[in-house]
């Protein structure tokens, strides 16, 4: 989970329970992206799930057009289970502990920031794992810690090793491994 998330009461035995209703107990992860929040301390969830459907390619130069996941369909609350999608958001999943066992964090995509999701979900998948989205949000995000002066992801990396840009130029060595590993071309 990322460490800019604000939780609903229960939220843990509520997703305890949401998992354990997937249709692939115990190998199934949840995931989302969280809605956002603007104020600490208010969030109370129960808004529907997004669903983790679709995809398209970046046009991003940086981002040397890795695959981009985007939102589709919220989750019907009232759905009798979880339903299945494609992809894990980096940010938030829940799963059982022998998740990080069958799917460790790749050692060699340090600071992946883009690609991580959609390698962590072929990984996932690849491992026998389904991923479903939540029936409803019991987390939110603060998705501009920029606006309260706390600093970005990515300028962490140039920041602690006294060299700007470095953060670019390591997503771009990041990139290709991961091009690599979901089995398209790269730009060598």
């Amino acid at each position: 989970m990322d460490s800019h998330l604000e939780f609903a009461p229960d939220w843990d035995i509520k997703y305890i329970q949401e998992v354990q209703a997937a249709k692939s107990f115990p190998k199934a992860v949840l995931s989302a992206y969280p809605p956002g929040f603007q104020n600490f301390g208010q969030y109370k969830g129960g808004t529907p799930g997004a669903r983790l459907c679709s995809c398209a390619f970046s046009t991003n130069a940086v981002e040397a057009n890795i695959i981009r996941i985007n939102v589709g369909m919220s989750t019907s609350i009232n759905a009798p289970r979880p339903t299945q999608i494609a992809f894990i958001a980096a940010g938030f999943f829940f799963a059982r502990a022998e998740f990080l066992r069958d799917v460790p964090f790749d050692p060699y995509v340090p600071w992946c920031f883009m690609g991580e999701e959609i390698a962590l979900s072929m990984r996932a998948w690849t491992q026998g794992w389904d991923i479903y989205a939540p029936r409803q949000n019991l987390i939110a995000h603060q998705y501009r810690p920029g606006r309260l002066g706390l600093p970005k992801f990515w300028e962490s990396v140039g920041r602690e090793s006294h060299r700007p840009n470095l953060n670019t130029r390591l997503q771009k060595h990041v990139i290709r491994r991961i091009k690599h590993l979901v089995g398209y071309p790269t730009d060598s």
